[in-house]
């Protein structure tokens, strides 16, 4: 019996479930099912079909979605919020991680602001953004400020 035809359903469907989750999660077997199928087509046995679609799945899994995931980002969504790393903007309460102060205002929204380093800085002190973590801006002072 041929099973090159249920290998190329099984590629279809994974093809298809991974169209639509778009999570790079059974693109890897499609090629294994491609391969399968190639072999049924080429008159090979069931088990070295069942052993090809197990090994060029697990292959392509294991070495391929890392790079995958890092140069397409899934999952690294960029925000609005990403455009105000690097910004300089003013101090508006003193910055003490250990007292839990700190704030700054970009255009009309009051951001938590905590020091990227520990130190205290003063209100009205010009600092850079660093990172964001959730609602609150990793800042540090300024250069040009402290000169």
């Amino acid at each position: 019996m041929n099973f090159g035809i249920f290998w190329v359903i099984v590629a279809a469907i994974t093809l298809i479930v991974e169209i639509v989750s778009l999570g790079l999660t059974s693109i890897w077997f499609t090629g294994g099912a491609i391969v399968s199928a190639v072999i049924g087509y080429m008159g090979g046995p069931l088990w070295l079909q069942i052993v090809a679609f197990i090994v060029v799945s697990t292959i392509l899994l294991v070495a391929m979605r890392p790079l995958a995931k890092k140069h397409l980002a899934i999952g690294n969504e960029k925000t609005n919020t990403d455009s105000m790393i690097g910004r300089t903007e003013k101090i508006l309460v003193e910055v003490d991680n250990n007292a839990g102060t700190g704030m700054l205002k970009i255009g009309d929204v009051e951001w938590r602001a905590v020091s990227d380093d520990g130190s205290v800085i003063p209100e009205g002190t010009l600092v850079k953004i660093e990172r964001i973590e959730g609602t609150k801006l990793f800042v540090r002072r300024e250069l040009s400020d402290v000169m």
